[in-house]
């Protein structure tokens, strides 16, 4: 993701994962996307889409914190951002960045949504 200075916009889609066999199909996701598509965060599997819409507004909240975040590399040449809510639990990661400045940026453009941030429920 290129740093935007919150000139970019993002938007949250919920949706089933059709090419999940694993769950039957029944499961609730939601992504963080930008206005050309691209995802930087994917939420865990829920069975219930208010559990998946709690675990949105967690991410806005928790994103606010400067202390929820994590910066790992977890590969070489490779940096990841994990967010975590107040019980310590990881609730969202980033994809991989190529430097560790890419991914505090990331940082700051997660700081930027708001609970106005657009949601696209494409499971209705």
């Amino acid at each position: 993701m290129k740093h935007s200075n919150n000139i970019e916009k993002f938007y949250f889609e919920i949706y089933k994962d059709e090419d999940d066999v694993s769950s039957s199909n029944d499961r609730f996701y939601f992504k963080l996307k930008d206005e050309d598509g691209n995802s930087y965060i994917r939420s865990r599997p829920h069975i219930h889409k208010t559990n998946c819409l709690k675990e949105l507004k967690s991410v806005l909240r928790n994103s606010k914190n400067r202390e929820r975040f994590i910066i790992e590399q977890p590969f070489d040449n490779t940096w990841r951002v994990y967010l975590k809510a107040g019980n310590g639990e990881k609730i969202a990661n980033s994809p991989c960045f190529g430097t560790e400045k890419d991914a505090k940026n990331f940082i700051k453009d997660l700081k930027s949504l708001s609970l106005e941030t657009l949601v696209i429920d494409k499971t209705e």
